[in-house]
């Protein structure tokens, strides 16, 4: 089947910027990573039609993601990573980034409202605190939506089975080759 829009959730640091690069291949998709980030109201979900869009911030916009798409077809990726991979890359990311709009500080700091700084031993429980929630708020959303879960590190199974369920077109030779190649790494 072919849907109008695809959307990836997951909490980030999980394999979305080489999704969206090995969707990129595709023919019958247009595919972007955080295309919409910095955009207010309506232009906030002003997605083409037949696009894949991998954006972490989507799980802060369940419900006017839900509300603005549920007239359409669309296909909602959880993307999965290690559990512990995905906590050390947003360890590393909250103690050495400077990046301004940084969703993990955001978290730490606006959300947990921390204005000081956490101990080491604190920041990994908020990573690991902010990494299950993410997946919760997922996994809740999507119990009765249409949805597929891809595993980053499952040699290409789950994403196989992605492909497959978008019918999609286009050399799926070098998309599956992109897909298992690093793209964003620290």
């Amino acid at each position: 089947m072919r849907y109008e829009n695809v959307f990836v959730l997951s909490p980030g640091r999980s394999g979305s910027k080489s999704f969206v690069e090995a969707s990129k291949h595709l023919s019958n998709y247009s595919a972007s990573h955080e295309s919409r980030g910095g955009k207010l109201g309506e232009e906030r979900f002003a997605y083409p039609q037949f696009h894949i869009e991998a954006d972490n911030r989507l799980c802060w916009f369940l419900g006017p993601l839900s509300e603005r798409f549920k007239d359409k077809e669309v296909l909602y990726v959880h993307l999965k990573r290690d559990f512990d991979a995905t906590v050390d890359s947003f360890l590393h990311r909250l103690r050495n980034s400077t990046y301004r709009s940084s969703i993990i500080d955001a978290f730490a700091h606006g959300v947990l409202m921390k204005p000081g700084d956490w101990t080491p031993k604190e920041e990994v429980e908020v990573v690991r605190l902010y990494v299950s929630t993410i997946h919760s708020n997922i996994e809740l959303f999507l119990s009765s939506r249409n949805s597929i879960k891809v595993e980053l590190g499952d040699n290409g199974s789950s994403f196989d089975l992605f492909l497959d369920q978008i019918s999609a077109e286009g050399d799926l030779t070098l998309t599956r080759n992109t897909w298992q190649q690093i793209h964003n790494a620290r």
